[in-house]
């Protein structure tokens, strides 16, 4: 399935000529690179293709089933946030899911220990914690805890506010952030700066099964 195309899209601004008659497609399951020299328009092809910059010719289609990751070359990551607050926001809906589910346990057990019926409240609960599974509700702590460890992370820095960070952990922060988030499309920018060659085999490995 075509997820992303586009057909003689070009950019210019004013007499100079950024991209020209830029035409391709991505099927889903795809892994792209683009190569080019400095300079050559790559950063402005991934703007136009996230929506962040407008076009001046051809047209371009994004399937509407698709979100967006998008990491910049340089991600100034803006948080007050610590290290760890910021990875556990991505989960704030089964966050919320959890807090329901131990909000439903302590008054199953109240009403169960007064000799009431719960029955209707055993369902309800089942059918929370099977919503809660899907979305990885047991195991999404530790998938953060691994994602930060394979970015270089380590715990010494979970409790460091991200505006004391610098602009290269910033951008592996973002870069932490939107694999947590598994974006139906990844648009990586210069990935691979910032990173050490422990972390990047890493990440290699990671993208070809994502």
């Amino acid at each position: 399935m075509v997820i992303l195309s586009a057909s003689g899209v070009g950019k210019s601004y004013g007499i100079n000529t950024i991209l020209q008659d830029v035409s391709f497609h991505i099927n889903e399951g795809d892994r792209i690179g683009i190569i080019g020299d400095n300079g050559a328009g790559k950063s402005t092809l991934l703007s136009i293709l996230t929506g962040a910059l407008s076009y001046d010719t051809g047209e371009l289609f994004m399937s509407s089933q698709i979100d967006v990751g998008y990491l910049k070359q340089h991600d100034n990551f803006s948080s007050e946030n610590t290290v760890y607050q910021e990875m556990l926001s991505i989960f704030s809906e089964t966050m919320a899911m959890e807090e329901s589910m131990h909000n439903m346990s302590t008054l199953i057990s109240r009403k169960s220990e007064a000799g009431e019926d719960v029955e209707d409240l055993l369902l309800k609960y089942n059918e929370l914690m099977e919503s809660f599974e899907r979305k990885g509700g047991f195991s999404y702590r530790s998938e953060i805890r691994g994602i930060l460890s394979s970015m270089a992370f380590p715990e010494e820095f979970y409790d460091k506010k991200i505006s004391t960070l610098s602009g290269g952990e910033r951008t592996r922060l973002a870069l932490a952030s939107l694999l947590l988030k598994k974006p139906g499309l990844l648009l990586l920018d210069e990935p691979t700066n910032h990173l050490d060659i422990g972390t990047l085999k890493w990440l290699e490995q990671y993208l070809k099964s994502y």
